[in-house]
């Protein structure tokens, strides 16, 4: 007898089949491709996660280190030819952060620790027509502490925030300070958010719009409540959108766990977030609401529980791959996508290092959520997957990249299926859930101590046709920058 919560919420799946399907790409082109891992980069959280940006069907630019001269952005061409290649300057104490596309430039922001108590946040602005660098300026500066400066840009690169925390004693946010610039990187004004009036604030997050209005979200209260506010380039007072998302539930008090935001073309905002139990940590739910700052009200998606069923149904999907978890954990929010008909689709990943020195990464089940154009629940699903990496690669190869094509979600992972060690891609309709078995796209990924595959430089040029970074058994001894064509 099927349960209540069965019923109302269908719980698809994706398992492996027994036989995937033929090689589903053809390689059009390809060129050696020398990378470096740097070694300052989070291995767990990948700040830069797209190092491949797509300016038309079939142009893009990339931004890698090479272990002889460091930092460099390349543009290639339609014959996979590569049109110039431009060196970023990066000092000892300084990292990359951000890799941004503008109109007419490549943008690479850099962080830098000046060894004098200081942060500064750097902006290299390279034309994409020619390759010249036209303008190297400092962004920020602002005292060393224990939040990093950060950026936010526009999803055109038509606005830019360089911005800072100060924060109490208890590391909490008291206000966020910072400059915006446009695509010229040319100062607009200094912003300012004075945030005395929340308690607690542990954790905020900056959208951008192109007109340069700015959208911060921030979880307070203890982890409880959830508040945006939107701060316009006019300079008008701040729009605040509230919710307690935590609280009491049942005699027991919950906390935000996890929170994913994203702002869309037409102004509104999206926030989803995950609550736990505050004793026991065990997942209670899911949340995701719409914010409109134009008609000032908020939009609530019926709250998805994660209950003793649901774990039952995941770990039914496992039991053939020997994955039987006693409780949800070590799920985060990877991302919110919105199709050309307002489906809104929530992705979250478990993901994890097995502990200890040199442990090796993992990165599990996806679970899927499908809301359509007024924010009800439509469908829900658990892709199951299986990836392990070693300690030095961390999630540089496995995890997934999404890409939406219309109504489609397609997800390619590197993964091993039926002895197969290649890129897979899964092909998920975004209208009701229904997916088709992952297709082994042929590539024959190379094993072995070297980095196979590197996720961060993947980008779809069309719906057909995609530039990847992989090594594969053909040619072991070094990486590829491979332009395929999808059949």
């Amino acid at each position: 007898m099927k349960t209540l919560f069965a019923l109302m919420f269908p719980l698809l799946y994706v398992l492996q089949p027994a036989s995937p399907a033929m090689a589903q790409a053809r390689i059009k082109a390809s060129a050696p491709f020398a990378y470096t891992l740097d070694p300052t980069e989070d291995v767990y959280n990948e700040q830069i996660t797209h190092k491949t940006l797509a300016l038309n069907a079939s142009e893009f630019v990339v931004l890698h280190r090479q272990e002889s001269d460091g930092y460099r952005v390349e543009k290639y061409t339609a014959n996979h030819k590569k049109a110039w290649s431009a060196p970023v300057p990066v000092a000892g104490f300084e990292t990359v952060i951000a890799f941004i596309k503008t109109a007419e430039a490549a943008l690479v922001i850099t962080h830098r620790d000046n060894g004098q108590g200081s942060q500064q946040l750097h902006g290299h602005l390279v034309n994409l027509a020619t390759g010249t660098t036209e303008k190297s300026l400092m962004l920020l500066e602002a005292p060393m502490s224990f939040r990093k400066a950060n950026v936010a840009a526009s999803e055109d690169g038509a606005r830019l925030l360089a911005y800072h925390y100060q924060t109490d004693q208890n590391q909490h946010i008291t206000s966020i300070k910072g400059h915006l610039y446009d695509n010229r990187l040319t100062k607009i004004k200094d912003t300012s958010y004075a945030l005395g009036d929340l308690t607690t604030i542990l954790s905020a997050d900056i959208q951008l719009s192109s007109n340069g209005d700015q959208y911060v979200s921030l979880i307070s209260d203890n982890m409880q409540r959830l508040t945006v506010r939107r701060y316009t380039l006019a300079g008008s007072a701040p729009k605040s959108l509230s919710v307690l998302a935590g609280g009491a539930a049942g005699g027991n008090k919950l906390y935000i766990l996890d929170g994913k935001y994203k702002l869309m073309p037409d102004g509104k905002l999206f926030g989803t977030v995950i609550t736990a139990d505050e004793k026991t940590a065990i997942y209670h739910s899911l949340r995701t609401i719409k914010f409109d700052f134009e008609a000032e009200e908020m939009i609530f998606a019926e709250e998805f529980k994660f209950t003793p069923p649901y774990l039952e149904s995941v770990n039914n999907m496992g039991r053939a791959k020997g994955v039987v978890a006693k409780r949800l954990e070590d799920i985060y929010l990877s991302e919110l996508l919105l199709t050309p008909d307002n489906r809104l689709i929530v992705i979250a990943e478990k993901k994890f290092a097995a502990g200890g020195e040199n442990a090796p990464y993992f990165g599990l089940e996806l679970h899927l959520f499908g809301y359509n154009d007024v924010l009800n629940l439509a469908w829900n699903s658990v892709v199951m997957k299986q990836q392990e990496a070693p300690a030095t690669q961390g999630f540089s190869g496995i995890s997934y990249k999404a890409n939406l094509s219309g109504n489609t979600l397609q997800l390619l992972t590197l993964e091993q299926l039926n002895g197969k060690h290649d890129l897979y891609l899964r092909s998920i309709n975004a209208t009701n859930g229904s997916a088709k078995a992952p297709v082994v796209l042929g590539l024959q990924i190379a094993k072995g101590k070297e980095i196979p595959y590197i996720k961060a430089f993947t980008a779809w040029l069309t719906e057909k046709e995609l530039a990847v970074v992989a090594r594969t058994s053909k040619a072991p001894g070094s990486l590829q920058l491979l332009r395929l064509t999808l059949r």
